[in-house]
């Protein structure tokens, strides 16, 4: 089965063929297209400039991804798109345009929730993942943590309290001027450092329970550079900024794993998912399989370019899920729930 995945969530216009065996899925294409050098002057999604520049990239990333598949639209059997959850104005291009694709060909077509595009990203390094599985869905806009019994599942055990962690990358990154998205950069200047700055205190709630809070940990970094402003002007050269990074890449790892062994324990996990656009950083991906070995969990973190937003992920859940009957009367919706 051949599908064509869609995503335009938030600022990630991404198409991918994707071609579900009895194996697994095989990517046979991925085209993203990325708008950090648009958000990069503000340090953030601006949520109109991203709905603006999807309409102009949808068309060219699906011809580019059939393209690359070498396969037209007549090889498809289904088109998977992104429903939500994100910001509206993103998702309805590819959301629009792809129902007008499978309306136009007579193709089967699912709305995929975003999250389970970020699980099923995991299909392609592991698609026999032991079950049930933690799964932890990092990035800038969630924070969660799963129990997935299969791979069309996800029953939410925790979530931050208050920001996201991949958040508190972009916001540093942003007081040290050291560019966007922060994730990357910040990631880049805490591995040159020769040793940590001062660590940061862990968050702590009136219920003992080892949950997550990460605007603390924005404000602990503003205070920093309120008294040594130096930290703001010294770059990615500057070894007090490394240390810094540093620091914190160490406590939003630490933080992030903490919750897990009990969970393991109490739920009969058998594996661990970690997916999202915080996956990517080196020292996450070293301390979870650490956390993994010593716990007796089975490990699947995406290959990078998986774990940010992409086609590929919603291709994949998409070939998993039922079509939608009449797919017309949906539309997309930026606070889509699980079911």
């Amino acid at each position: 089965m051949l599908v064509l995945g869609l995503e335009s969530s938030c600022d990630d216009c991404s198409a991918a063929v994707v071609e579900e065996t009895p194996a697994g899925p095989i990517l046979r294409s991925l085209v993203r297209e990325s708008q950090d050098a648009i958000h990069g002057p503000f340090g953030g999604v601006v949520p109109e400039l991203a709905a603006r520049e999807h309409l102009l990239q949808v068309r060219s990333v699906m011809a580019g991804a059939l393209a690359q598949a070498g396969v037209g639209l007549t090889d498809l059997d289904r088109i998977a798109v992104t429903r939500g959850p994100g910001l509206v104005g993103s998702l309805l291009a590819t959301f629009s345009a792809s129902k007008a694709v499978a309306w136009r060909q007579g193709l089967p077509w699912v709305g995929v929730h975003h999250l389970l595009g970020h699980l099923n990203a995991a299909r392609f390094a592991a698609p026999d993942l032991p079950f049930p599985a933690l799964v932890l869905l990092v990035s800038g806009g969630h924070t969660h943590l799963y129990l997935a019994p299969d791979w069309t599942t996800l029953e939410l055990l925790q979530k931050t309290r208050d920001d996201a962690a991949g958040e508190a990358f972009d916001k540093t990154a942003r007081m040290l001027n050291l560019g966007y998205p922060g994730g990357p950069v910040v990631d880049a200047c805490a591995n040159t450092a020769v040793k940590a700055a001062e660590p940061f205190t862990p968050p702590k709630f009136r219920d003992g329970k080892a949950s997550w809070s990460f605007s603390g940990l924005k404000t602990g970094v503003k205070l920093r550079i309120e008294r040594d402003p130096r930290l703001a002007q010294g770059g990615a050269g500057d070894p007090a900024v490394q240390g810094l990074c540093r620091s914190l890449q160490e406590a939003i790892s630490s933080w992030l794993l903490k919750p897990l062994p009990g969970w393991a324990e109490a739920r009969g996990a058998r594996s661990l998912v970690i997916s999202g656009g915080v996956a990517c950083n080196s020292r996450l991906r070293s301390e979870a399989a650490l956390l993994a070995a010593r716990e007796g969990l089975v490990l699947a973190i995406p290959e990078p370019r998986l774990c940010t937003d992409n086609g590929a992920m919603i291709a994949a859940a998409g070939a998993l899920l039922t079509p939608d009957p009449n797919p017309w009367r949906q539309n997309a919706d930026a606070d889509l729930k699980l079911v």
